[in-house]
């Protein structure tokens, strides 16, 4: 029985996905769905038939990638050959053998150069154009091409293998240098095993990068999966502060309202003792005796209103009980006492006036 975490970790490697055990315990379809992928993608996501066909063309693309830069070593060689000959020719004067043998490499590399154009397709389409109309029988003469082609396989090309080797064992001892002057065939031995040490260091980076990717999908699970313990942890200790702050609430809380309740006592005795002393500073001795006075008085006052009260109350009482008539009685009697009234006023008038009269005659004396 495979375990959450083997399966996820085979398709972590298997397919560009992150998968932690706890994702494929929680979604089991999914982890089959990608399970039945493993069988039909690469680890990069590409189809096996799509990745089949690739391979193929990057061996047809690499074996002709590796015959164009076949012959453009060879001829850039010939051209840089062609151009030491054509300066060393300004310096000295080269023998007539050797003239004319470089004067037919020149005049074949042209007739090569010039046969690469003759037909070309410049729409891609199956009409073709030649150069000026030339053709190829124009350009080459099979005697002729015959006897150069072996003049130039005899000097020519022991001269471009000695420069290609020469160059060879300069490019070895530059990605490898040796400590001590080795021989020719040492170095030539190095130079032709210098592509086999590439392919090998190649591959060792190859390998190196892959490592490098699956440490790095490693670090990354292994940082998910401290990540995921560092919340549980943060949830757990959430949860424990939680709980010792509701344990500690209550004895908070008891202690706060006992505190206040203290506050509020001592509070109200302030205001007691307030109060008290209020009452001692307005009521001194001369303040207490002046009230009983003015107590005393107002009691004997009360008793002498008491008193005309009853007095009143008695009166009307004895005028009630005379009967119906004495109200008229007593309506003339007002009415009396109002013209009495008036007729005092109207004395004093009048005596007022006889008064300023005899003032006035006394001053005109």
């Amino acid at each position: 029985m495979i375990s959450a975490q083997e399966t996820a970790d085979k398709l972590n490697c298997s397919l560009p996905v992150h998968l932690t055990s706890s994702n494929v315990q929680q979604n089991p379809e999914f982890a089959k769905l990608l399970t039945s992928l493993t069988r039909h993608l690469t680890d990069s996501g590409m189809s096996l038939a799509v990745h089949k066909d690739m391979t193929q063309a990057e061996d047809a693309l690499r074996q002709q990638k590796m015959k164009y830069l076949q012959l453009l070593t060879l001829y850039s060689e010939i051209k840089e050959l062609l151009i030491e000959y054509d300066l060393k020719k300004q310096d000295v004067h080269p023998s007539s053998t050797t003239s004319q043998l470089y004067e037919a490499l020149k005049a074949s590399l042209a007739q090569a150069e010039a046969l690469d154009y003759l037909d070309f397709h410049p729409e891609g389409g199956e009409q073709s154009a030649t150069l000026l109309g030339l053709k190829k029988e124009h350009l080459t003469g099979e005697h002729e091409k015959i006897s150069v082609h072996q003049s130039l396989q005899q000097s020519i090309i022991p001269e471009l293998e000695s420069r290609l080797r020469s160059k060879c064992e300069a490019v070895a001892s530059f990605h490898k240098p040796a400590k001590q002057v080795e021989n020719e065939q040492l170095s030539f031995a190095k130079a032709t095993q210098l592509p086999a040490f590439l392919e090998n260091e190649k591959q060792l980076l190859e390998q190196e990068k892959k490592q490098l990717h699956y440490n790095r999908m490693l670090r990354d699970k292994q940082f998910r999966q401290l990540y995921e313990v560092l919340m549980q942890s943060l949830q757990t200790l959430e949860s424990l502060i939680a709980d010792h702050r509701l344990q500690s609430q209550a004895k908070h809380d008891r202690v706060t309202a006992e505190w206040l309740t203290a506050k509020c006592d001592a509070m109200c005795l302030k205001i007691r003792v307030l109060q008290n002393q209020m009452i001692r500073d307005t009521y001194t001795p001369e303040a207490i005796e002046a009230l009983r006075r003015i107590k005393a008085y107002l009691k004997d006052a009360e008793e002498e209103s008491s008193a005309e009260l009853l007095r009143l109350t008695q009166t009307l009482l004895a005028y009630e009980s005379v009967g119906m008539g004495f109200d008229s009685l007593v309506q003339q009697y007002t009415t009396l006492m109002a013209e009495i009234d008036n007729k005092k006023w109207a004395l004093t008038e009048l005596r007022q006036s006889q008064d300023d009269e005899l003032d006035d005659l006394w001053k005109q004396r």
